[in-house]
């Protein structure tokens, strides 16, 4: 009975050890391009974009802890409401892009700027998944 116990405790140990090698770990980084008053074009991160910034384009960049890409992950984009805009609190929110990732977890979109405020960019694959804020 005893070598049982044991065998049992070593099969979960083992399992254990499996599921967990099996997780990783989602970055998510935004690069913001954004139109200076002179023209030129500035590039800042999600954490570093000024207020009311004229963004031109965002690209996401998506990887596992292992250092691979997130290729062909979903992303879905929300963008806050619109002015006076009248939405049912008790329905769910609406992506406002949909995606998919290239091979190298990248994508680029062109946000409304009549849309200011806070951008939520959720990304999946696989059950992992990770989300960024942009304050636009």
């Amino acid at each position: 009975m005893r070598y049982l116990k044991i065998a049992g405790l070593a099969a979960l140990i083992a399992l254990f050890l499996t599921l967990s090698v099996g997780a990783h770990e989602v970055g998510m980084r935004a690069a913001v391009q954004v139109r200076a008053a002179n023209g030129n074009t500035i590039t800042y991160s999600e954490s570093t974009l000024p207020a009311n910034a004229q963004v031109t384009s965002v690209k996401v960049t998506v990887g596992y802890s292992t250092g691979e890409p997130m290729a062909r992950g979903r992303i879905e984009i929300y963008a806050p409401d619109p002015p006076n805009a009248r939405r049912n609190p008790h329905d769910p929110p609406r992506p406002w892009q949909t995606g998919t990732l290239n091979a190298r977890g990248e994508y680029t979109f062109r946000p409304d700027l009549s849309r200011r405020g806070r951008w939520t960019i959720r990304v999946e694959q696989n059950n992992h998944t990770n989300f960024i804020l942009l304050v636009i």
